[in-house]
C-alpha cells in the first residue's frame, strides 16, 4: 500500500463544506491574525497559523485526513496534504475564502521544505496564489531523473500526465531540453514545451569562452578597438576579455546553463 492509499483523500462528494463553513468562521480571527503578520512582514504564515488553517480544512475531509493530522501534531508530507487541499482548491463549491486558505496554507509547506524563492513570480505585496508558485518537481523518463517546475496548484495525477509527455519527448535523451525545463522560471505546465523551448532556445557551444564571446560579440568589440587605436596611432598588440565580467553582464539578459560538458543559452 502506498503513502496516499493508506489515507486517501475524499473525493468533491465526500466533502462536509458545513463543517468546513463552521471552522472557518470559528477559527476565523486567530487565522485571520496570522495572515495579517505575513502580510505585514513580507513572510509566509507561520506554523501555529498553518495548522490552524490545516485543522479548518480537515473538518471538511474528516478526522482521518492528512490535513487534520497536520492541524493536530504539525506531521505531514507536502504530496500527502496537497493531495487533499487541491481536492477542496478544485471544487466548484469551494469559496474565495477557503480557495485563499490553500493558497496561504501551500505556499507555507513549499516554503517549510527550503524552497525560498516562492514570491519571485508574483507580487509579494499580495496574498500567494497556488498557480503562480512553481515548484521543483521530480520525474523519472527512462532511467534518468530529473526535475522540472511545475505550478503547486497541479497534483500528482496531473504530474504524471506530465512524466508521460516528458518520456514522449525523450526527455532523458535531450540534454538541452533538460537545461531548459530544470531552470526555476520554466513552467513544465505551460501547455506547448517544445514550442518554448524553441523560442527561447539560442545555442549551444563548447566552453563558457565560446558562449559569451557571442552573446558579448566580442570580435566586433576587438575590432572596434582597433579601428579606435589605429586612428590615433596606437598599437595594441593583444586584447585579453574579462569573460567572468562579460558573463555577469550576459546573465541579466539570458540564462546559461552549463550541462554534461556543454553550456546551454535561453532567453530569459
Amino acid at each position: 500500500m502506498s503513502e496516499y492509499e493508506s489515507r486517501p483523500a475524499r473525493g468533491p462528494d465526500g466533502i462536509d463544506w458545513r463543517r468546513l463553513e463552521v471552522a472557518t468562521n470559528r477559527f476565523s480571527q486567530y487565522i485571520n491574525e496570522g495572515i495579517a503578520k505575513a502580510q505585514a512582514e513580507h513572510t509566509e504564515i507561520d506554523d501555529p497559523t498553518a495548522r490552524c488553517i490545516a485543522h479548518t480544512l480537515g473538518r471538511g475531509l474528516g478526522r482521518e485526513s492528512c490535513l487534520a493530522e497536520f492541524g493536530r501534531t504539525g506531521e505531514g508530507s507536502y504530496d500527502q496534504l496537497r493531495e487533499e487541499y487541491l481536492v477542496l482548491y478544485c471544487s466548484d463549491t469551494a469559496s474565495p475564502e477557503v480557495k485563499e486558505l490553500i493558497d496561504w496554507l501551500g505556499t507555507h509547506l513549499i516554503h517549510r521544505d527550503g524552497h525560498q524563492n516562492l514570491r519571485r513570480f508574483q507580487n509579494e505585496h499580495l496574498p500567494p496564489k497556488l498557480e503562480r508558485v512553481l515548484v521543483p518537481t521530480g520525474v523519472e523518463v527512462g532511467d534518468w531523473y530529473l526535475t522540472v517546475h511545475v505550478p503547486a496548484s497541479y497534483n500528482r495525477a496531473a504530474i504524471e500526465e506530465l512524466t508521460a509527455t516528458l518520456t514522449e519527448l525523450q526527455l532523458d535523451k535531450d540534454v538541452a531540453l533538460q537545461a531548459f525545463l530544470n531552470l526555476p522560471d520554466v513552467n513544465a505546465m505551460s501547455g506547448d514545451i517544445m514550442q518554448d523551448f524553441h523560442d527561447n532556445y539560442i545555442g549551444t557551444y563548447m566552453s563558457i569562452e565560446e558562449a559569451v564571446s557571442e552573446l558579448a560579440e566580442v570580435d566586433e568589440l576587438e575590432r572596434d578597438l582597433h579601428d579606435y587605436a589605429e586612428q590615433r596611432h596606437l598599437f595594441i598588440e593583444q586584447v585579453t576579455p574579462d569573460y567572468e565580467a562579460l558573463r555577469e553582464e550576459a546573465e541579466g539578459v539570458y540564462d546559461i546553463v552549463e550541462r554534461e560538458g556543454r553550456v546551454y543559452v535561453f532567453y530569459k
